[in-house]
C-alpha cells in the first residue's frame, strides 16, 4: 500500500492557488479535516546508511506521518539526540495520540498549548508535521518530489527498527 502525498508547489503556483481559494474556505478546511492516524516509523541501520545520515548511535532517525480524514497526509523527517530521550520511542511518541480526532487548527493549538511540557523537540516535530500536513491540504493534488521512500508503506516497515501507530 503506498502513502500517496500532494508535491510542494512553487510560491508562484502558491499565489495563484490561494487567490483562486478564498480565505474562509481554508479557514474552513482547517475546521472540518480532522487527524485520522498518527504513524512514527524508527528507521534501521540499512536506511540510515542509504540515505547517508551519520551513525545512528548518537541521533534517533525516523518519520513521523500524520494522516486525515481527507486523505492528506503530512510528513517531517526527524533525527532526535538520543541523550534527550529519557524512556524509550513508543513513550516519548506516546503523547501525540492526543492530537487523533483534533481539526488542523485544534491540533496546532494543541501543540501550542504542550510546548512547555513537550519540551522544544517534540514541539517542533509535531509542529513541522502539522505545517506539512496543512500545505497539503491546502494544495492542488500534485505528488511530493524527491523523498520517494516514504510514499511506500510496505518499504518503510521493512526498514523500520520501531513502528508506531495510534
Amino acid at each position: 500500500m503506498s502513502i500517496t502525498m500532494n508535491e510542494r508547489i512553487t510560491t508562484m503556483e502558491t499565489a495563484q492557488f490561494y487567490q483562486d481559494r478564498p480565505p474562509l474556505q481554508i479557514a474552513l478546511l482547517h475546521s472540518t479535516v480532522k487527524i485520522t492516524r498518527i504513524e512514527c516509523f524508527r528507521y534501521d541501520h540499512e536506511l540510515i546508511d542509504e540515505l547517508q545520515l551519520a551513525n545512528g548511535v548518537e541521533h534517533i532517525y525516523g518519520l513521523l506521518a500524520i494522516s486525515t480524514n481527507a486523505g492528506a497526509v503530512g510528513f517531517k523527517e526527524f533525527a532526535i539526540p538520543s541523550r534527550s530521550l529519557k524512556c524509550d520511542l513508543t513513550t516519548w511518541v506516546a503523547l501525540f495520540q492526543r492530537i487523533k480526532g483534533l481539526t488542523l487548527t485544534e491540533s496546532m493549538n494543541y501543540t501550542l498549548l504542550k510546548q512547555e511540557a513537550w519540551g522544544p523537540v517534540r514541539k517542533e516535530l509535531m509542529e513541522s508535521a502539522l505545517q506539512d500536513l496543512i500545505e497539503q491540504t491546502e494544495s492542488v493534488s500534485q505528488p511530493h518530489k524527491g523523498q520517494k521512500y516514504i510514499l511506500d508503506r510496505a518499504y518503510l516497515y521493512n526498514h523500520a527498527q520501531a513502528y508506531i501507530s495510534f
